[in-house]
Order: structure tokens, then sequence, then C-alpha cells
């Protein structure tokens, strides 16, 4: 019974980190003022796709991220405004709550946050299987 216990409780942590923690890309050093939330991470059963991800961002006031899309993207802006550079396209696009955007995969934006208050969007990734 004890064993089950313990083996139940790892597998909970595990899971609990494995929300929390931001995957793939998303985890490498962010920049003062920047947070991504892995909130869900869930398999499907879509040919080519081996799960979806859905994470929170959220930028400070200032604040400013440099990143590469790796994996197919849709974003939808709750709070605040957020200023999305498309090095590849050379264009720069402000977005206010409400706002949906598909960044093209393999592109690198920049995503900023000008405004005066808290930014937070959230992003669902498709996964690919490998």
């Amino acid at each position: 019974m004890l064993r089950i216990s313990s083996l139940l409780i790892s597998t909970a942590f595990l899971a609990a980190v494995l929300l929390i923690a931001p995957s793939k890309g998303w985890a490498a050093e962010l920049p003062e003022g920047v947070t991504v939330q892995t909130v869900a991470e869930y398999s499907v059963d879509v040919s080519g796709l081996e799960k979806v991800v859905m994470r929170k961002i959220i930028l400070e006031p200032g604040a400013s991220w440099e990143v590469t899309i790796d994996d197919q993207v849709f974003c939808n802006v709750t709070q605040g405004s957020i200023l999305v550079t498309d090095h590849q396209a050379g264009t720069s696009t402000l977005y206010t709550p409400g706002s949906r955007w598909a960044p093209a995969k393999g592109n690198t934006v920049t995503i900023s946050n000008p405004g005066d208050e808290t930014h937070v969007h959230w992003v669902y990734a498709l996964i690919e299987k490998k």
C-alpha cells in the first residue's frame, strides 16, 4: 500500500511540474518582466500531431522578448497591448484585447509591451509528431 501511495504522489508531482514548467524553446532564459506559464498540455488523436500545449504569456510594461516560433501557434490577447515585430516579414503589429493572430512557424518575432499595464496573451501550440 505504501509503494502505491508513493508512486501516486510521485506521479502527481511530476504531472504538476510538467504543467507549470515551460517546454521546448519557451524555457530558454526569459528576459526580466516576461513570464511563460504552461497551463495545459494534452495528447490528441489527430494525424501528424502529438499534443496541444496552452501557455499564458505575461509581459510587464516595457518588457520585450525575441523568440523563434518552433510550432504552429495561435495567439489571443486578453489583457493590455502587445507589439509584435515579425523579423521575416518586416512588419510590426499592435494587438489589443480580443485580437487573435497566428505567426508563421519558423519566424523570429519580438514581442513587447508598449503600454502601462500588464499584458496577457494565450498561446495554443500544435506540437507535431517527430
